[in-house]
């Protein structure tokens, strides 16, 4: 599917969700747009994951809409997802499979052929160092190393909304380089990039924009060169927590 011609990627109305009579997301409103990274920043607990879930169509909002490249989630969900990558806080691979298994299981879900894929593929093993056991089983794997196999798997069918929920957690600083640059050059190619964190010198270096979240609300949205103008340039962090602890 080729990405539409709209202006907007990802737009949230008046998104809420609730959970036995407690907000997790309030009313949210965003709309991002090709070629952008986004950072949604909060601390635990803030609204951050519930956000991603409900964009990427594992959770049901109580009230409000999602569209993603002018379809509504809600009325064509398979249509939209098509065209989302995500990946959670807590990577999920079948144990009895091998790193190649289960890339090649979630390629013949999104029903893209091996020969599609298994070039540029590899060229990602040997940036994210994966060669040495990704044909060993996944129940020898350590958070790092489901991590790197997840970010994989996640271009497999080239989505256009790409939703990764702390990208950074269990890799190694060498890694972690290399998924920054990944960021980038997804970016430079017109995707957008939907990343949820609570470590403000991370969100520093990628975001175009960032969102404060809080208790399900956002406090703050625009850049941080915006955010500085508010707190001083100087104040940044303590404007951040400020926010965040709203």
């Amino acid at each position: 599917m080729s990405p539409s011609k709209s202006t907007s990627r990802l737009v949230t109305k008046n998104l809420k969700k609730c959970y036995n009579g407690v907000w997790a997301v309030k009313n949210l409103n965003l709309e991002l747009s090709p070629g952008e990274i986004f950072v949604l920043l909060g601390p635990n607990g803030a609204g951050k994951t519930t956000t991603l879930k409900l964009i990427a169509g594992l959770l049901h909002p109580t009230d409000g809409s999602i569209h993603i490249e002018g379809t509504d989630l809600q009325e064509e969900p398979i249509k939209a997802k098509t065209v989302i990558g995500y990946v959670p806080d807590e990577p999920f691979i079948y144990d009895k499979l091998t790193g190649r298994e289960f890339i090649h299981f979630i390629a013949g879900i999104y029903n893209v052929k091996h020969d599609q894929y298994e070039q540029n593929m590899n060229k990602l093993f040997e940036r994210l160092d994966v060669g040495d056991w990704i044909d060993e089983y996944a129940e020898s794997y350590s958070h790092g190393m489901k991590q790197k196999v997840i970010m994989c798997q996640l271009l497999l069918h080239d989505p256009y909304l790409i939703l990764i929920d702390e990208p950074l957690v269990g890799l190694d600083p060498k890694s972690g380089k290399t998924v920054r640059e990944l960021f980038f050059e997804l970016r430079d190619e017109g995707k957008t990039l939907l990343i949820c964190t609570h470590t403000l010198s991370f969100a520093r270096e990628i975001a175009s924009r960032i969102g404060i979240i809080s208790h399900g609300e956002l406090k703050f949205m625009g850049t941080f060169e915006e955010l500085a103008a508010i707190s001083g340039a100087s104040d940044i962090e303590n404007m951040y927590l400020k926010l965040s602890e709203g």
